[in-house]
Order: C-alpha cells, then sequence, then structure tokens
C-alpha cells in the first residue's frame, strides 16, 4: 500500500513538474506560497475582519487555528511520521524556492490554510469561499515548488479543515475565550 501511494505520489509531482511549469507560473506559485509561510496571509485576514467589525469572533478562531495547526504539525507529526520531501529522492527536480530543511508530513502551509479559511467561511461564508480557494492555491504551490507529495497535501487540507471546525466549535459553545 505505501510504495502504490508514494508511486501515485511521485507521478502526480511529475505531471504538474512536466506539464504546468511556465515562469509566470513559477512567480505566481514562488508568492503563493511566501504569503502561506507562517500564516502571514491568515494572521492578515484575521487583523483585517477584526479592525473592519466584519467578523471580530473569526479572529479569535483563525489565530487558534494557526497556533493549534502549527503545533500538531510541526511538533507533534513532522516529527513522528519523519517523511522525507520528494525533492530529495528526486535529486533532478528544481524546487524554485530554498529548500525547506523539515520533514515533508504533513504540509504545514497547507494545514494552516485550511485551518484559518475553514474559521472564515464559518463567520464570514462570502468571504471564506475566496479564503478557501486561496488555500488551495497556497496547497497547490506546494505541490509545484516540489516540496510536498499529493498525500501530504491532501491530508493536510483534512487535518486543516478539521481544525478550522473544531476551533469554531469551541468557540461557539464557549469552550474556549
Amino acid at each position: 500500500m505505501r510504495s502504490r501511494l508514494h508511486s501515485i505520489d511521485i507521478r502526480a509531482l511529475d505531471w504538474i513538474y512536466e506539464n504546468l511549469r511556465s515562469r509566470r507560473m513559477d512567480y505566481i506559485m514562488r508568492f503563493l506560497s511566501l504569503t502561506g509561510n507562517i500564516g502571514l496571509i491568515w494572521f492578515l485576514a484575521a487583523i483585517m475582519l477584526y479592525v473592519t467589525h466584519v467578523s471580530p469572533e473569526a479572529t479569535f478562531c483563525i489565530v487558534a487555528a494557526l497556533v493549534i495547526s502549527a503545533l500538531f504539525a510541526n511538533l507533534i507529526l513532522k516529527k513522528t511520521m519523519r517523511r522525507e520531501r520528494p525533492f530529495v529522492s528526486r535529486d533532478d527536480r528544481n524546487t524554485l524556492i530554498a529548500p525547506p530543511s523539515d520533514f515533508s508530513f504533513p504540509s504545514g502551509h497547507t494545514f494552516s490554510s485550511f485551518a484559518a479559511a475553514t474559521a472564515i467561511l464559518m463567520h464570514a461564508p462570502k468571504l471564506g469561499i475566496v479564503a478557501i480557494f486561496y488555500a488551495a492555491g497556497i496547497a497547490f504551490s506546494r505541490l509545484y515548488l516540489y516540496v510536498h507529495y499529493l498525500s501530504d497535501v491532501v491530508f493536510s487540507i483534512i487535518f486543516g479543515v478539521g481544525t478550522g471546525i473544531l476551533v469554531c466549535y469551541l468557540y461557539n459553545i464557549n469552550f474556549i475565550v
């Protein structure tokens, strides 16, 4: 099962690498990935939702989702799973960014993006749809840049959505605040 999953992962990455790369896409994907660093775009979204009074309650949920996703992804899952990044096993592939030095599973960018975007969706649905699309762009950038496997991204989407829902649920029942 594991070798079959790895085969699917590599084929998907290689297809993206061989068929979708272009100068314009290189720029867009580097930009999207950069905005996902340390949840930058999501912290900015939280500030804007608070300052504009569109959804001050979403601010807390976004920040909580980001903190939980970062802790869970970086301190627990990456250190437990210890999955090598795709560019390590395929050193003939250019990452277009400085190669990350930590492990591949899960994708922290994807996990945090979907956790924050889900929190936005639950408190400001129209903006949340935009946030989900932006999160999907960040997730795809990690594949395009050859720094994560497809399965890293897919599981991170699931974890991120689950975290966003859980944080909002706990906030709404006054369990956290």
